[in-house]
């Protein structure tokens, strides 16, 4: 290969790399924007509304108020008071592990241990049920 060869081919590698790493940024960002919106704008009297930060306490995320399938809800009753809300923040809230994990205060392995023991008592109980 000659210079030019190795030049061209690094030039363009970088400029691949330029272009991949500002397309991930963008989508991070879009995503984490439309994850935690700030405010909330009433286009009719033109103020902002702060919008619900998440608050263990002051604000429990309910799950069961989303749930039509009788079985289902009556498993999702049997739940230990802390794995319906680490559903209700995993599925009506949509927040992951880690962000859960601040909200009640605990480390992120609990609350995937408990997510995933709380599925697994659902399965089992609507199975075993049904």
């Amino acid at each position: 290969m000659t210079d030019d060869d190795l030049n061209r081919r690094f030039i363009t590698y970088m400029a691949n790399l330029i272009y991949y790493n500002s397309i991930n940024y963008d989508k991070k960002r879009r995503m984490k924007d439309s994850r935690f919106p700030l405010t909330l704008d009433n286009d009719e009297n033109l103020e902002s509304i702060l919008l619900t930060t998440y608050d263990a306490e002051s604000v429990p995320p309910i799950l069961r108020d989303h749930i039509t399938d009788h079985s289902l809800y009556q498993a999702y009753e049997s739940l230990s008071v802390q794995q319906q809300k680490i559903l209700s923040f995993a599925y009506v809230q949509a927040l992951n592990d880690k962000e859960i994990a601040g909200i009640l205060g605990v480390s992120q392995q609990n609350v995937s241990k408990h997510r995933l023991k709380a599925l697994t008592k659902l399965r089992s109980l609507i199975t075993e049920g049904g």
